[in-house]
């Protein structure tokens, strides 16, 4: 069955630059899993960083947008997670980055979870 068709379907993503943190402080996102559409969603988002004419608060926008439609959880990273603090708690490049992986389903490998 495809995992979109499973209620509650989410995962754990770690950004690049924490796999090397211990497991009990690493910071991880949990996602929920995503269809075709909602990769779409998240691509074109990402696509808007090469567009012409759109302004920065667009791109920026956008992002917040699609991660707090995808992500449900965060855990270690110093407060409680609301879709609100999102924007306290990322870079730019770090949005990006997570919401590639979201758009792809990157699980996090057997090693990341040990």
């Amino acid at each position: 069955m495809p995992i979109f068709l499973e209620p509650d379907q989410s995962f754990e993503i770690v950004l690049d630059s924490d796999a090397d943190k211990p497991v009990a402080s690493r910071p991880v996102f949990v996602a929920r899993s995503q269809s075709m559409r909602g990769q779409r969603k998240i691509m074109e988002a990402i696509d808007m960083l090469h567009a012409d004419g759109v302004t920065v608060a667009q791109v920026f926008d956008a992002a917040v947008e699609q991660l707090k439609r995808v992500l449900t959880d965060w855990r270690n990273m110093g407060r409680e997670y609301t879709s609100d603090a999102i924007e306290d708690v990322l870079s730019y490049n770090e949005s990006i980055e997570l919401l590639r992986k979201v758009a792809y389903n990157q699980r996090m490998s057997g090693d990341e979870k040990k």
